[in-house]
């Protein structure tokens, strides 16, 4: 396809019924009709690759009007091999099975690029771009529709605007069949549980399964049936997350459109209901709901969207109960002891999101949570500052996390010793990464300031070991590592761990990794251990020893670090699987890889890795051919 032009025709398939009506819509969509399309392609076929979308198929749609839509790519490919037909639906179409895929919505990285590629990249901060995804949802439409008020207002001022996605949006975007679904639903009295589970997931925006709906008395009386007819409808889709859990959501836009509609009263009673069912106190502390997973094992999450969306309204609905009756003289006690509970449950959310290092949702939830959070808790700003400062840091974005200790910093009571050591280690991994003579300067500073087995003091150790001869160096690093795994700082052993196994065998280096792998429930340093280790059976020529499991474990970490921005590792993660595949000949890996690392090279301006991969990756497409046609001869 390279080097030739690519031109689109889109075919409306929403309120299309039947084989006659398929071909009246071709032609009306492209005013001309689908034989006269294909021979005009025909004639092009050197010059233009084409595709055609036919776009919202339906499930009503005749079985006849079905199998003629499934058959087309074969009666297509008789007449012309530059056309490419593109078939979708928001339910599952049997006649269409055997080419089916699952499209996803657009990442944080994929929303970013978009952007960049319509305005210059310095039209937006990060905290910007990640609002304008949040908001988007990762839904094209809706980003189009931001974008399309970016032509003419600042990124704040749209992102100050309430009314983005209107009825005249939502009328535009659903289809006229779903309206009428959604009707159907408020005035057929039978229908009252599905609509009610619709309001629901209208609001608990990342989905959530039937269980944990069923587990406040709002949702008690609903059943799988109810589930059965939002999908049947088209206003849902379900996700499995494992053989045992399938995760309602709607889709984004019917979201939209029916929250709008939602009063106020009945949005705060959904939050306060179902914010006990995601986040609630036991014995050991602050939990999540069951959905809370690894990212790295299930690449699916629904909390760090869910919690936020829930704790912004509770808060709200608190409040709005603190002024009714401040209006009506009537004693605050309880609703201020809400809002306490409240303010408690934001901060450890925003805790339990980082300390899991899920850094992107981190930051996602914070800018969620920030302006509400200087209202009714701002003697604790300085801890979400903290957070952000270590999110961004593991981002590799050391201006906003520089800018966020600062601001840290300047709000953190000199009695919170605690955060006082956090801010001076986030300090000097930032100097360490930019400067190492200054961080070994503020460690011979400060060092003495924290206790002999505090993890700052470890970490001061390490820094100082720098400047030591190697030889002297590395023993130093030996006896710092067997004292933080004594003191139970196991991930700051395990990051010094992983410094001393440079100097150390293949054979040494997978034992050490092993123990890493085994010891640390950091995410971030169980990838980079996992890493680690494969890379160095790669290095040692091992491919054998490298099982379809742990492909399989590697891709996860892969999606988990591309998700998270972690650029360093993503890059040796990116090029480990790289070699594997092409090692194995796994070109569904490297076409999946390639995609994704041209996306990140692309945001980071770094050519060098994209003409390397386009390289490699055009002289796998050219031995593929070269077989291929080898095949053919004999």
């Amino acid at each position: 396809m390279l080097g030739r032009k690519s031109k689109f025709f889109r075919i409306d398939c929403s309120e299309v019924l039947t084989k006659a009506q398929i071909e009246k819509q071709i032609k009306t969509d492209t005013n001309q009709p689908l034989s006269q399309l294909f021979f005009n392609f025909k004639k092009e076929e050197k010059e233009t690759i084409y595709f055609i979308i036919f776009d919202n198929i339906k499930s009503e749609m005749s079985t006849e009007a079905l199998m003629y839509l499934s058959n087309l790519p074969e009666s297509l490919y008789k007449i012309t091999k530059n056309t490419f037909l593109i078939f979708s639906s928001s339910v599952e179409i049997k006649q269409f099975n055997r080419f089916h895929i699952e499209l996803e919505k657009l990442t944080l990285h994929e929303s970013q690029l978009i952007l960049n590629d319509r305005f210059d990249s310095s039209h937006f901060n990060q905290s910007q771009i990640s609002k304008i995804h949040e908001l988007s949802e990762g839904v094209v439409d809706k980003l189009e529709q931001i974008m399309s008020f970016l032509e003419n207002s600042s990124v704040e001022e749209v992102l100050a605007h309430n009314d983005i996605f209107d009825d005249d949006f939502h009328l535009a975007h659903i289809p006229a069949s779903i309206m009428s679904h959604i009707n159907l639903l408020s005035t057929d009295h039978s229908k009252k549980l599905t609509l009610n589970m619709l309001k629901i997931l209208s609001i608990l925006k990342n989905g959530e399964t039937l269980t944990n709906l069923r587990r406040d008395k709002l949702g008690a009386k609903f059943t799988p049936k109810q589930v059965q007819e939002l999908v049947k409808f088209e206003l849902a889709t379900s996700v499995r997350i494992d053989p045992s859990t399938m995760v309602i959501k709607i889709n984004p836009i019917i979201k939209g459109y029916i929250l709008s509609k939602l009063s106020k009263d009945e949005i705060f009673k959904i939050s306060n209901a179902y914010l006990k069912v995601t986040i609630y106190r036991t014995k050991e502390g602050i939990k999540l709901s069951s959905l809370n997973r690894k990212v790295y094992q299930t690449g699916y999450s629904t909390e760090e969207d869910n919690t936020g969306t829930l704790l912004l309204y509770s808060i709200d609905s608190c409040l709005r109960d603190i002024e009714k009756n401040k209006e009506l003289g009537i004693c605050n006690e309880m609703n201020e002891r809400r809002l306490r509970q409240l303010s408690y449950y934001s901060s450890s959310y925003i805790y339990i999101l980082c300390k899991t290092n899920r850094y992107a949702e981190t930051v996602s939830a914070i800018d969620l949570l920030i302006d509400t959070v200087k209202e009714i808790d701002s003697n604790n700003l300085y801890k979400y500052y903290s957070h952000m400062a270590e999110a961004y840091r593991m981002m590799a974005n050391y201006s906003e996390a520089k800018k966020y200790l600062k601001l840290c910093e300047s709000l953190c009571p000199q009695d919170d010793h605690r955060a006082l050591e956090t801010i001076y280690i986030e300090r000097l991994y930032l100097l360490e990464n930019e400067n190492i003579k200054d961080a070994i300067s503020l460690a011979k500073i400060k060092k003495k300031e924290f206790h002999k087995n505090s993890a700052a003091y470890v970490i001061s150790e390490v820094i100082l070991a720098e400047a030591k001869y190697p030889e002297e160096r590395f023993k130093t690093l030996v006896r710092l590592e067997k004292k933080a795994r004594k003191l139970a700082h196991i991930t700051t052993a395990n990051n010094i761990l992983f410094t001393i196994n440079k100097e150390r065998n293949n054979v040494e280096k997978i034992k050490n990794l092993d123990k890493a792998i085994k010891s640390d429930k950091s995410s971030y340093n169980f990838c980079r251990a996992t890493i680690y280790k494969y890379q160095t059976l790669v290095e040692s020529g091992n491919y054998d020893r490298i099982k379809d499991q742990n492909i399989i474990d590697l891709l996860n970490i892969y999606n988990y670090l591309f998700r998270q921005k972690f650029d360093t590792l993503f890059h040796k993660c990116h090029k480990l699987l790289w070699d594997i595949a092409d090692y194995r000949q796994r070109l569904d890996i490297i076409g999946m890889i390639y995609y994704k690392g041209t996306i990140v090279w692309s945001l980071n301006s770094d050519s060098e890795n994209e003409k390397r991969y386009l390289a490699r990756y055009q002289e796998i497409e050219n031995s593929t051919t070269i077989r291929a046609l080898e095949y053919k001869v004999e």
